[in-house]
């Protein structure tokens, strides 16, 4: 958890690529960089054989001044293994239900990015773990689409900087059909 302007912003564990995780562009650096990540922020080991699912990617929008290209994967926790508070990134450390996280970010208990709230509808449309690592598991060569919030004519969408196209009904990407992508800060 982060605090901004007194809301506290709930994250994922995560971070850069660095060099030691492989060649940059690598799927598989990607992926290590995450469980490195993992173990970092968390102290859980996933294992190089533990399956990550990868279900979504979020570019920053042009306009903020920092931006990041955020790969997001799926895994279950190792048996035996429960998350702790490491290191000075976060000020807690905690397990909470999709559902649960989306309701409090819409009774403004906690505040939650765009990219985040996304991946919380994503995951609480499964029933257990199991159900979302197969659901969101996608075939090598299918990666997710590479998503960017964009100001468009009516207001703000997400356009798949792949294939360039705008998506302007949430619902395609299995969000809420009242889900917006606006991202903090910008009008």
């Amino acid at each position: 958890m982060h605090h901004r302007t007194g809301l506290q912003q709930h994250v994922f564990p995560g971070g850069g690529v660095d060099a030691a995780d492989g060649a940059p562009g690598d799927p598989g650096s990607t992926q290590a960089a995450a469980r490195r990540e993992l173990f970092e922020e968390t102290g859980v080991v996933l294992p190089e054989e533990a399956p990550l699912a990868y279900f979504a990617r979020w570019i920053t929008p042009e306009p903020l001044p920092h931006r990041h290209d955020t790969d997001f994967f799926a895994a279950a926790l190792p048996s035996g293994q429960e998350p702790g508070l490491v290191g000075t990134e976060a000020q807690d450390c905690g397990w909470t239900a999709p559902a649960a996280a989306i309701d409090d970010a819409l009774a403004g208990r906690i505040g939650l990015l765009p990219p985040t709230a996304a991946a919380m509808y994503q995951l609480a449309a499964f029933p257990d773990v199991a159900g979302a690592l197969d659901g969101l598991s996608r075939e090598a060569g299918d990666p997710p689409p590479a998503l960017m919030p964009v100001r468009g004519p009516d207001g703000w969408v997400l356009r798949d900087t792949s294939s360039g196209r705008d998506i302007t009904d949430p619902v395609e990407l299995g969000l809420p059909p009242r889900w917006r992508p606006i991202p903090p800060g910008l009008p």
